[in-house]
């Protein structure tokens, strides 16, 4: 499967990098991970709104033609508009330097991964999970978005963003790994629970949804945000609330939201003799599956008037 590197393929086993590159030196630039239905993007608008903010945050500038629009015609040469597919959006600061860089535009990488299906799918069986204390996530002290144009993004500086530099994470999938689980919760400098190794966590207590704010040093998920807009639509209510590891024994659902594998009910978590339930998982899933078709539908509607 070849690669996309800044609008050139290339074949995926072929040396592109140089040792000056400032991701491999510095971890300087973030990613997208993205879910392709049918060779469509239903919610890309989210993914290029984090990417925007993000750059911003990171300082690195934005070329005029670097659009939502060109970046997926961008993917588009490696999926052909056609299939089910992980696509990897990287995008770096580009050129040389120290810690101070020489330029602050971007170079890119597209990476795209076949999937089997066109739709989001409940795991048959629960999750079983457990949490890594070390490596802790930075909480976020400012209330208040330091980018009005992507409110969406309270925090500041940068934990909201998918980093290049997430050793954190690494770290984490280290131990569950080793541990023989499934996924683990990270926690963040508070001692609070904020968020999986790739995912959001969402947890069910009385018919209610709970999950973390931003603030609480957890990426600013898309599908985090989507599963959001589902509950306030099925009139759930859904709150924004700290989460210390007693009161997550006393829940009735516990869930993992990413946008590749949607959402994923944990059955257990390790020193917990509580079972969860995924009642609300499978309702929240269901209006998912139903929001990407209606999304495809409408993109591909879009797409016929061009």
């Amino acid at each position: 499967m070849p690669i996309n590197y800044n609008g050139e393929l290339f074949p995926d086993d072929q040396p592109i990098f140089t040792a000056g590159n400032r991701s491999f030196r510095y971890g300087d630039g973030l990613f997208e991970s993205i879910r392709a239905f049918d060779g469509r993007l239903p919610f890309f608008h989210l993914h290029w709104q984090r990417l925007a903010a993000g750059m911003d945050c990171l300082k690195l500038e934005r070329p005029r033609y670097f659009t939502p629009v060109f970046l997926e015609n961008e993917i588009a040469k490696l999926t052909n508009s056609l299939g089910n597919w992980r696509i990897r959006l990287t995008v770096w600061r580009c050129g040389g330097g120290l810690y101070t860089p020489e330029t602050n535009l971007p170079h890119f990488l597209i990476e795209a991964t076949p999937l089997p299906s066109n739709h989001f799918e409940l795991n048959e069986t629960g999750l079983s999970i457990g949490i890594y204390s070390q490596s802790p996530l930075p909480i976020s002290q400012f209330p208040n978005s330091p980018f009005p144009q992507f409110n969406q993004f309270p925090n500041f500086p940068i934990s909201n963003f998918k980093l290049n530099a997430s050793l954190p994470f690494v770290l984490a999938a280290q131990h569950k790994q080793a541990l023989g689980l499934d996924d683990c919760l990270l926690r963040n400098t508070a001692g609070r629970l904020a968020c999986a190794t790739s995912a959001n966590i969402f947890w069910v207590k009385n018919g209610q949804l709970y999950t973390p704010p931003l603030t609480e040093g957890c990426v600013a998920g898309t599908l985090r945000a989507t599963v959001l807009s589902i509950a306030k639509t099925l009139k759930i209510k859904a709150v924004e609330k700290r989460l210390r590891l007693d009161a997550l024994a006393t829940a009735d659902e516990l869930c993992l939201t990413n946008a590749v594998q949607g959402i994923r009910w944990v059955r257990q978590v390790e020193g917990m003799e509580g079972r969860f339930e995924n009642g609300l998982a499978k309702l929240l899933l269901e209006e998912l599956n139903q929001e990407t078709y209606i999304s495809q539908s409408f993109q591909q509607a879009i797409n016929l008037k061009k």
